[in-house]
């Protein structure tokens, strides 16, 4: 299993341990967030932390479930980072930065609303950043490591799928895709579910998209040349 380190305040030390140990125990599979190293810049996958491998190695959205505690509804701890150093290609002790764009979406039944009456806190060690002004949290990579931040949802936002846009930087290499993360609050599983499929149609280019792109770009060049 992994070292999963801990840095909490004090204050915080016995709820967010009773916290993180309540969800530990969820059946549900899920991935964490995998950050890796591709020639240089970073991406993002989906790390499975019961078998310690990259299960899925391009993942740009993730899934989480607020409520399964139900003594905190409106928090969670997954999902997590996490991955094997020699096999994600990082250096033991460097650090990954998890920045957290400001913004946080609202799930309408056919898009995403943005606004500031709901936001969402994410608190990992001494630091706690927000959806209001965004943040970054730090991450240190170990041999192998499965670090878990707790995201809270204000507790006036009303059932839904809620959205989180992130990117990971680590000095020396270049910036990963946004990637996402679509929390359910009290939705059924279908409505929920659209929601995350939407995310993935309209917001995440298919690789064929992305190509077609690069050659309308490259003829867009030719055509002004």
């Amino acid at each position: 299993m992994f070292s999963t380190q801990t840095l909490r305040t004090p204050a915080t030390m016995l709820a967010l341990t009773t916290l993180a140990c309540s969800f530990a125990s969820a059946d549900e599979e899920h991935y964490d967030i995998g950050v890796w190293n591709d020639n240089g810049t970073l991406m993002t996958g989906g790390f499975d932390h019961d078998t310690e491998t990259l299960a899925v190695q391009n993942l740009r959205v993730f899934e989480a479930e607020f409520g399964e505690d139900p003594t905190f509804p409106y928090s969670t701890d997954e999902p997590g980072i996490g991955g094997v150093a020699a096999d994600i290609g990082l250096m033991e002790g460097s650090v990954i930065e998890m920045n957290v764009s400001a913004g946080l979406g609202v799930w309408n039944g056919s898009g995403f609303n943005y606004g500031t009456s709901n936001s969402m806190t994410i608190d990992y060690g001494p630091t706690s950043v927000d959806t209001l002004s965004g943040g970054t949290l730090n991450f240190l990579v170990t041999e192998d490591f499965d670090l878990h931040p707790i995201w809270s949802v204000n507790e006036q936002a009303a059932p839904g799928a809620y959205l989180v846009e992130l990117t990971a930087s680590m000095d020396g290499y270049n910036t990963s895709d946004s990637f996402y993360v679509v929390f359910n609050l009290g939705l059924d599983e279908e409505a929920y579910e659209e929601s995350v499929d939407w995310v993935n149609d309209n917001i995440i280019p298919a690789p064929g998209v992305l190509a077609l792109l690069g050659m309308g770009g490259l003829a867009v060049r030719r055509r002004r040349g």
